[in-house]
């Protein structure tokens, strides 16, 4: 908190004003993170629906991974709290089930679409998260967003060819 305070130039009492302690302080950071996140969900040019979302989160995660992997890693008990993080979590989610419904036509049962975001959720965390520690091979910055997206458009296809059998 003393970094943050120093930062930010102002005495360190002064944060704790406004936060309780530093996960409430990086619970706002990450409410902020999911805002912008959706906002960039919202802009994204391309494909309609989910694989444009997954492709423009990718892109949101390569740019700034330190935010998205801190977006990601809140303890449970502090995303849903009803606080401004829940908020921002669940705005986002509302949005990728929609795209979601889209995807799988508008009679899908939630549990299904739920299912579909998840499993998109999912690789592209454990893909982003794979990509930002260098366990995969290098690549150059643009021939990694491309196979990333590529991974995951992969899951989502399957995942809707699959829920549609179903």
């Amino acid at each position: 908190m003393r970094a943050v305070a120093a930062s930010v130039g102002v005495d360190h009492r002064a944060i704790y004003r406004h936060f309780d302690d530093r996960e409430r302080l990086l619970a706002e950071v990450a409410a902020r993170g999911y805002s912008d996140l959706l906002v960039h969900l919202k802009a994204a040019q391309g494909e309609a629906g989910l694989v444009r979302d997954f492709s423009a989160s990718i892109r949101f995660a390569l740019e700034r991974p330190h935010l998205y992997a801190l977006m990601l890693s809140r303890p449970r008990e502090i995303m849903f709290d009803g606080a401004e993080l829940e908020a921002a979590v669940r705005a986002l989610l509302a949005h990728l089930m929609q795209s979601a419904r889209l995807a799988l036509g508008e009679t899908a049962d939630s549990e299904v679409c739920r299912d579909l975001v998840f499993a998109a959720l999912g690789a592209s965390y454990g893909l982003v998260s794979l990509a930002a520690s260098m366990t995969l091979a290098p690549r150059a910055p643009d021939e990694m967003e491309a196979f990333l997206i590529r991974q995951v458009t992969s899951v989502i296809e399957g995942q809707i060819s699959r829920l549609r059998a179903i």
